[in-house]
This record gives C-alpha cells, structure tokens and sequence, in this order.
C-alpha cells in the first residue's frame, strides 16, 4: 500500500489557521467573465471536488488560487498568508495538466528539479518512485510517454514536498482502471494524514469514491451540492409483484422499464418516490434494492447544468 511519510522540514514558518480563504474574487478573460466575486472558505483538513463543465473556471479558479493566473479583484489566502507568498511554495503543491511538462526532458530530469528546489533527499524521492512505481520510464524523454505516464509523473512531481494543500486539477485523465484505483487510493491515504485536497474532474463516479464535498462552479460562483435543487432522479429497484408496482407506477406517471421478473428503471420526483415507498409498505411489496442508476452526483449535475452536458462528461 501506498505510504505517505511526514518529513521534517527546515523552513520558516507559516501560520497555519485557516487552509484557505477566497474573499470576492472575480477574474475576466477580455471582456468574458469567469469568476463572479467568489468567496470559498476551507477551515479544516478535507476533500474538496470541484465540478463544472469544461470552459467554465474550474482551472481558471485554480490557478488564481496557485497565483498562476492574476485575479482582477478579492483577496486569496493560504494558511493565513497572501497567495502570493513565496513561502508557500513549501506548503502546497498544484498537479496540473502536462503542458508544463518539457518534451525534451526526461522524467528524472523533472523530479531532480523540483527536488533541489524543495531541499528534500536524493533518499526520499526515490522512495517515492518506488512507491508510486514509476522508475521503469524515466530515463526517457518525456515526448515518448503516454498520456498515462505523463499523469503518474505529474502525481509525483505534486509530492515530492509533502503538501499541506494540494490542487489537482484532472488527475484521473489518460489513466486505464488501474491506475484509477492506485490515485483513488493515494488520495485517501493523504487525506487520512490529514492533508487539504481540492480536486477537480469529470469522472463523477470517482469523486463519489473519494468524498462527499462537492462544490459546483456555475455561473462564475460556487454551489455546494446539498443546495441544488433535484427535478428528478432515475433509480433501479429490485422488488417483490414488479407487476403491482408498475400498474401504481403508470397511474402516478412514473416513467419507468421493466428489466427482469424482478427489476424496473423508472425516474421519480421526490414527492412521487414518497408516494411509491408509502405504497410499498401499504401493499407489503417486499423491496429487495434501491439503487440510484447514474450516482447522485450525475444527477445533481445534469439537474444545475443540464442534460446537453452529458458529452461532456
């Protein structure tokens, strides 16, 4: 199992109080406006995924945070400090995607950097390496790599300085299931250390894996989850006398598909899956299963942005 080692750090210090706090940000790319006075306060170690379609300021919002892109107004604060303190560099790190990478480098020649500009040992990144199970590749030149590969080094290069905050934006991009599995897992190793996570991505099966935080850019703004509202959500049910429940399902307009003797799709308001429970129990209908088809989080994503966001996803 992946390890994530604390190592003692010899630096100046920062305070840490409060992870993050985004006071009124806004920020325009000409006269389009992506981040509309945004204010996001993170007070203690989590989770955080952040959701929206692309084009919309998910890597927008995160590179202010890292002070990559230069907001136009509001305040951004780290553990306390302006974004623009150099000293945060040691603190927190930011996976981006892999057009900072350079072609005609090789993969230690980029881990080697970083390496010396965090002070840290010869020792402990190649433990890391080892950990992460990247050392077969990377003598080469990273114009070869896969996409794939290109993600497991950007991982790496993200912790080679034991982040305190780390941003990740796309992570899970050109990796097969695998891999998948192995970056969900790294996750839930630092956070368990207690390490502040913000991670952006489309796979919303995974993030569901990972965590129960949600955060939704729409409209230059940020929306928690719990506060979209639902219109309607498709769920798979496996029940006793699926006959009986597809006639009360007709007449409360219940769309909904037989499967199997014992299994329907259908997709309810909540008021009509209510109803439909209550005459469950009312009629002794045994209910074996009740699955949401698509995961809540598709459904509350389809609900804010609509379905002509599917092929986005």
């Amino acid at each position: 199992m992946w390890k994530y080692r604390a190592i003692k750090k010899n630096r100046r210090k920062i305070n840490m109080g409060k992870i993050l706090e985004i006071k009124g940000v806004t920020k325009y790319f000409g006269e389009q406006q992506v981040l509309d006075e945004l204010d996001f306060s993170l007070d203690e170690p989590k989770i955080i995924a952040l959701v929206a379609p692309n084009g919309t300021g998910k890597t927008t919002l995160l590179n202010s945070i890292a002070n990559i892109d230069q907001i136009d107004s509001g305040t951004i604060r780290i553990f306390e400090q302006p974004n623009t303190d150099y000293r945060l560099f040691y603190k927190m790190s930011y996976l981006q995607d892999s057009s900072i990478l350079y072609g005609n480098l090789t993969g230690w020649d980029h881990l080697e950097f970083v390496r010396k500009e965090q002070g840290q040992s010869k020792e402990e990144l190649q433990r890391l390496v080892v950990e992460l199970g990247i050392e077969e590749y990377l003598k080469k030149k990273v114009k070869h790599y896969s996409l794939g590969m290109k993600q497991h080094l950007l991982l790496t290069v993200s912790l080679i300085n034991q982040p305190e905050l780390l941003l990740m934006d796309e992570p899970l991009n050109g990796l097969d299931p695998n891999s998948i599995i192995k970056v969900r897992n790294i996750i839930r190793a630092l956070a368990n250390k207690g390490v502040s996570i913000i991670i952006s991505s489309h796979n919303l099966e995974e993030i569901e894996k990972v965590t129960e935080h949600v955060l939704f850019l729409y409209e230059g703004k940020l929306i928690e989850k719990a506060d979209v509202m639902i219109d309607a959500i498709e769920y798979t049910l496996v029940l006793k006398d699926l006959e009986k429940a597809l006639s009360f399902l007709s007449r409360i307009d219940v769309p909904c598909t037989k499967l199997s003797e014992y299994k329907l799709v259908g997709t309810f308001s909540k008021q009509q899956f209510a109803v439909f429970h209550s005459f469950c129990e009312e009629q002794e209908i045994e209910l074996f299963d009740c699955q949401v088809t698509n995961g809540q989080l598709e459904s509350v994503y389809f609900n804010l942005y609509g379905q002509n966001q599917r092929g986005s996803l």
